[in-house]
């Protein structure tokens, strides 16, 4: 069965309405910012790390011994002596 179209000059207006609503989301995935979750870190104790916590984390994900620690801009270099003898240069990242 075939209904007559009484309202056709409402078809241009359901077509904008159906792009808009569909557009909606993307839109606001766009206007989420990328550090949102930065205020939340810094009252969880965000900023930065120390050179003790920098040499954990390489020690902890290499092993070895730690020999020394530097920071080179917003990196911390990590110098680690491995149990098989070689020398292993890690950085990690000086922010939380």
């Amino acid at each position: 069965m075939i209904l007559p179209q009484t309202h056709t000059a409402d078809a241009p207006m359901k077509y904008l309405l159906a792009c808009l609503l569909l557009a909606l989301p993307v839109t606001s995935a766009i206007a989420t910012p990328v550090h949102a979750a930065e205020p939340l870190q810094l009252a969880q104790g965000g900023g930065e790390l120390s050179k003790s916590e920098a040499a954990a984390i390489a020690q902890r994900k290499h092993g070895g011994k730690v020999l020394n620690v530097s920071r080179s801009g917003s990196v911390y270099r990590v110098k680690l002596l491995l149990d098989s003898g070689r020398v292993k240069i890690v950085t990690v990242p000086a922010s939380r």
